[in-house]
């Protein structure tokens, strides 16, 4: 069986249904809905959990912004492919790991992943 996102104030009577003591609260689904995505989305639990879960990502979805959604901007490096770190940074994981912090700052910065 499919599983569904359901999002506060904006719960289906299916749901609400299985609990007695359900209080619909309008004030919660005023701010809710004012997330145009949310309020009008049947979103599947297994993407979001997919989304969220993702580690790898393209290089120029690390050098866009906004950042891709739980992506530590401290670390983009971490979410590169080999191949892609290699191409960004000029150098092997190997060889940044063995850089002092300060160095491995400085070329981020110098290759725009900080």
């Amino acid at each position: 069986p499919k599983s569904y996102l359901i999002h506060a104030g904006l719960e289906p009577l299916t749901f609400t249904n299985m609990f007695p003591s359900w209080e619909h609260r309008e004030d919660i689904a005023e701010i809710t809905e004012m997330d145009t995505e949310v309020s009008n989305q049947i979103t599947l639990v297994e993407d979001v959990l997919a989304k969220l879960c993702k580690t790898i990502y393209p290089l120029a979805d690390l050098l866009a912004r906004p950042l891709p959604e739980g992506v530590d901007p401290l670390k983009l490096e971490i979410y590169l492919t080999d191949e892609d770190f290699e191409f960004a940074l000029d150098m092997t994981r190997d060889e940044y790991n063995t850089l002092p912090a300060w160095k491995q700052v400085n070329l981020k910065k110098a290759k725009g992943l900080f």
